[in-house]
């Protein structure tokens, strides 16, 4: 019986971590980015993005969260100029943690 318990807990952790894949963040924490934060400063803050690529001297920082679990994704983007952050990210009130 112990063998059966152990192992049904097992099998629920293993499909927890797999529906999950990205960075996990929080809508708050992704408010509080505001313009001229350094990358490191947004990183702290919100983790190390999924992506990160260069368009012209912008340099586009991109974290994904996706929880298969429950259905939601979750996306945010920080444009950065001379290692500071452009604008703060445009996150509607609805977006909730």
């Amino acid at each position: 019986m112990q063998m059966k318990k152990l192992l049904s807990i097992l099998v629920l952790a293993v499909s927890i971590i797999a529906g999950c894949a990205g960075t996990p963040f929080k809508w708050n924490d992704a408010r509080r980015i505001s313009p001229g934060m350094t990358t490191s400063e947004v990183t702290q803050l919100i983790g190390q993005p999924n992506t990160v690529k260069s368009t012209g001297d912008v340099l586009i920082y991109v974290w994904v969260y996706v929880n298969s679990l429950n259905g939601t994704t979750q996306t945010l983007r920080v444009d950065f100029k001379d290692g500071k952050a452009i604008s703060a990210p445009p996150i509607p009130d609805s977006f909730r943690d």
